[in-house]
């Protein structure tokens, strides 16, 4: 009977001839059931996602086909005879022997699980004779074992995309296929950059993105400045519904709105197990609707989110209160959330909206990084709270572009000092743009003087509106600041200060880095004094400064003091004169300088 479910050469040719590029892995002779009493004979052909019957009889004509996705029950009636559910047509098929019953059997099920690695798909078996269970059964079993065996790069990714691909009737792109097996597999990388695939056109993108929602290697999707269209969010919706692998979402300045954050919401609650830990939305306008939706959903996360960025996402006071309650009333917030940005979201911590928030940083927490620039955070109650609860842990502090106080209080709290005295790891604090007052910046140094676990921190304490009051503290205690190495005082007006600003940064031995740009707007004589100061700080043979910025101050023909001073220096390594309008002359003066300098980099 074998020999009769061979298709003669002709036909198989024109079959071959009309499928390439597609391979054809099985071929035979079958009987359609069209009734229980009529039945046509036909070619069923089996590629390696597909199944075509065709005509029996040239010239060669499809009479359907069906993708193995759209298969949702195998019926196995008896040796010979199988029923086939598909979405759109159910096929009685009866086969000329038991081998080519199990050919197709154990087909379908190899195909289904390149597709899907993590499946099972002996379990669209609906219906097996008592006599075949066990081979049967058995040999999807073997089928599922060889592949669980078979390491396929990035898990099969290239499988998965091209079934979609021929499910949806598109055109499979081998470039994408390429660069998932050659540049993502050997790099081991787990990240899908959607920039990498960015030249595509947004089905073929959306269809990429699709192949993720079955792939266990791929732990993260990202993208940036990248505008993307309804096809492609849509199918991120769905990964997030179905992964139980993707940990990681950044899709940053990506045009998403705020359906896309409620439909997030809704698919974060379809998916008991996600193992999703970070979340970066930045710069997509969500509101407060889509961050609302999507803080209640952080609450079936267990064992919590590691990292949330929400800047820039047009957050209200009450949009920033729901957030707040979510990471002060689910206690797992309190031990996974290390990473924390809701910068740029003006006027959200304002208002009394804000206090839940500064109860979660108040309490036990693990969080290190920490960014509420340009929030309209008040720093007054916000120290109060870091000095309670994030001392051990934090390591970035960036309150750039904020308010001290939104009261008219007279004396500045001491968590400030208490802040800074009892940290255990910053490595940078970004005060920028915030009007601090003496008194707090007193108490900021004095803390720091007396921490002895601090070393390598960035303080940047520019436009800060310090000026001879602010110079004056800094001139007392930043020597004493020996855990500094990075100092920013650039634009406060310093202009009457900075002869003896620089004499006292001189006594620091642990400042390397230091930037004093748009603190110049003197007189021609007073500025000359300010430079050789500056000259003779970078060439005492003790100092420990290795970069010097003194960028955007307009010093014009002064920048040739500092230039002079090049030939000869040996400790700094990098020097920033940008924007100070040095002219032709000064270009000469450099370029001499700079054949002699053999420090700067």
């Amino acid at each position: 009977m074998a020999s009769q479910a061979e298709v003669p050469f002709c036909l198989k040719d024109g079959i071959i001839r009309l499928l390439k590029p597609q391979r054809v892995q099985f071929m035979r002779f079958v009987q359609l059931n069209q009734s229980k009493d009529r039945s046509e004979g036909r070619v069923l052909v089996m590629t390696q996602w597909r199944a075509t019957v065709f005509h029996n009889k040239q010239p060669v004509k499809v009479e359907s086909s069906f993708s193995y996705l759209e298969i949702y029950a195998i019926s196995i009636e008896s040796h010979d005879q199988v029923t086939i559910e598909t979405d759109k047509q159910t096929y009685s098929l009866s086969v000329m022997s038991l081998e080519d019953l199990e050919a197709v059997v154990s087909h379908v099920a190899a195909s289904l699980k390149k597709i899907f690695p993590d499946s099972s798909p002996g379990k669209l078996l609906k219906k097996v004779p008592p006599d075949l269970q066990e081979r049967l059964w058995g040999l999807t079993s073997k089928v599922e074992e060889q592949l669980n065996g078979t390491q396929r790069p990035c898990g099969g990714f290239s499988d998965t995309y091209a079934a979609l691909c021929d499910f949806n009737d598109f055109p499979c792109r081998e470039e994408v296929q390429w660069d998932v097996d050659n540049i993502y597999h050997v790099q081991n990388c787990r990240e899908f950059n959607l920039l990498d695939f960015s030249h595509l056109d947004s089905r073929d993108l959306a269809l990429a993105v699709g192949a993720l929602s079955f792939n266990q290697w791929f732990t993260k999707i990202c993208s940036k400045d990248f505008k993307m269209t309804l096809d492609v969010q849509e199918q991120v919706i769905y990964l997030i519904s179905r992964s139980t692998a993707l940990q990681e979402l950044s899709l940053e300045s990506c045009g998403l709105k705020m359906d896309f954050a409620v439909k997030m919401a809704c698919a974060l609650h379809d998916q008991p197990f996600s193992v999703l830990r970070a979340i970066n939305l930045s710069s997509n306008p969500i509101e407060d609707k889509g961050v609302t939706g999507l803080s209640q959903s952080w609450m079936r996360l267990s064992p919590g989110l590691s990292q949330l960025y929400l800047s820039k996402v047009s957050l209200s006071p009450k949009g920033l209160g729901s957030v707040a309650q979510v990471l002060y009333q689910n206690k797992s917030f309190s031990k996974s959330l290390t990473h924390l940005d809701l910068s740029g979201n003006a006027g959200c911590l304002a208002t009394e909206d804000a206090m839940s928030l500064f109860k979660f940083l108040s309490a036990p927490n693990i969080v290190s990084h920490l960014d509420l620039s340009s929030t309209d955070c008040p720093l007054d109650t916000l120290f109060v709270s870091l000095s309670a609860g994030c001392c051990t842990t934090l390591t970035h502090l960036n309150l750039s572009r904020n308010t001290f106080s939104h009261r008219k209080v007279r004396e500045v709290t001491r968590s400030v000092r208490d802040f800074f005295t009892k940290s255990m790891e910053l490595k940078y604090v970004g005060l920028s743009g915030t009007k601090l007052l003496p008194e707090a910046l007193r108490l900021l140094l004095q803390g720091l003087a007396t921490n002895s676990h601090l070393s390598e921190l960035e303080l940047d304490i520019s436009s800060c509106e310090l000026r001879s009051t602010g110079a004056q503290v800094i001139q007392e205690h930043i020597f004493e600041a020996k855990g500094i190495c990075s100092l920013d005082l650039s634009d406060n007006g310093f202009e009457n200060d900075m002869v003896t600003l620089v004499l006292s940064i001189g006594r620091s031995h642990s400042i390397r880095h230091l930037a004093l740009g748009r603190n110049f707007a003197m007189k021609s004589r007073a500025l000359t004094d300010v430079l050789h100061r500056i000259v003779q700080l970078i060439q005492e043979e003790e100092c420990p400064l290795e970069s010097l910025s003194v960028c955007d101050s307009k010093l014009k023909t002064g920048t040739t003091i500092l230039i002079n001073s090049l030939g000869s220096n040996s400790s700094l390594s990098k020097i920033d004169i940008s924007g100070n309008c040095i002219g032709d002359t000064g270009a000469k003066m450099l370029a001499k300088a700079l054949i002699i300098n053999t420090k700067l980099k």
